[in-house]
């Protein structure tokens, strides 16, 4: 903030904030809190990177435990992999997708939950996983090509400098892409004792969190969806139980596979409406509708108005409501 010539007591207190907050660094924060203030402080700046500026300087240290096991892991298929698994030690609004499409690698985060201000934290995302891979591949590595949810600025230049690649705003998902021979590289921090110790933590403190089923099924859910179709049996299958279990221990929760699976669709929708010019074919496209006209109907049915209607009420604002 003062770098950009504005005093961070009179920004942040317009949001709640002191900078003596920011002291702690193992200071918790809210996923959307941290999200709209950092919405507040671009806008109240006027610098629509503001996300690219405060992420271009953290490295693998910023994540604590996910970043060491990322760090520690024998080759980058084993990092990334672990990263996807362990990041809600860190971060608890969104997850990070890892999918191999032939010869390319898409490294994806998605936000899972109600978030004001989206667009930042999408960039700091997007902005750290290109630090990350810098960290295990070599300062000089670049993805082929970056994919962001955000309209495209009036100047773009600042995420080309950062990235150092192409970058195609108003996109059905955020991730990096890049060739999937990187994965295969083996990395110099490689440690196979510490990382074996860090990942039995890191099962330890996962097993404190309390984090129950629903929670799971529907961190599951928003991982698939950019990959449909996204089914009850086949998420099922990823935690190892049958169809019926899985249906019989949602009901036993209040809820249901499609619920939930509503649920995750409705918010991608909204962040995608809100956030970008992508036409309605594209929109349903990326979250697994075969036709435009089953989206329309199934996002009505969510919303109790028509996604043209939605979007033209909520477009642009970075909100996504759930």
């Amino acid at each position: 903030m003062r770098e950009l010539g504005f005093d961070p007591v009179a920004v942040l207190g317009q949001v709640g904030f002191a900078p003596a907050f920011f002291t702690d660094p193992d200071m918790p924060i809210p996923y959307g809190t941290a999200a709209r203030l950092a919405g507040h402080c671009a806008q109240a700046t006027g610098c629509e990177h503001l996300g690219l500026l405060l992420t271009e300087r953290a490295g693998p240290d910023v994540l604590g435990l996910p970043g060491l096991l990322l760090t520690s892991a024998s080759d980058v298929r084993t990092g990334l992999r672990g990263l996807v698994r362990y990041l809600d030690l860190t971060d608890r609004g969104a997850i990070v997708t890892l999918h191999e499409e032939g010869e390319d690698v898409y490294l994806g985060y998605a936000i899972v939950t109600e978030v004001e201000g989206a667009d930042q934290a999408y960039d700091m995302a997007m902005m750290l996983g290109c630090n990350l891979m810098r960290s295990l591949c070599g300062a000089g590595w670049n993805p082929s090509e970056v994919l962001l949810h955000r309209q495209r600025p009036a100047n773009a230049s600042p995420w080309r400098r950062c990235f150092r690649a192409t970058v195609h705003f108003g996109a059905a998902r955020c991730a990096l892409k890049f060739p999937a021979s990187w994965l295969a590289l083996s990395l110099p921090a490689a440690n196979p004792m510490l990382h074996r110790f860090l990942k039995s933590e890191a099962d330890r403190l996962q097993g404190l969190m309390g984090k129950g089923f629903v929670d799971e099924v529907r961190r599951l859910v928003q991982g698939m969806t950019a990959r449909p179709p996204c089914t009850a049996s086949h998420v099922a299958a990823l935690l190892d139980v049958h169809e019926r279990t899985l249906n019989r221990r949602l009901l036993a929760e209040g809820t249901s596979f499609r619920r939930l699976r509503d649920e995750v669709l409705y918010t991608m929708a909204s962040q995608m409406l809100s956030a970008s010019s992508m036409p309605l074919a594209d929109v349903a496209m990326a979250l697994g509708y075969s036709e435009a006209s089953s989206f329309v109907r199934a996002f009505t049915r969510w919303s109790g108005q028509t996604p043209d209607r939605w979007r033209r009420q909520n477009g642009r604002s970075g909100i996504a409501r759930a």
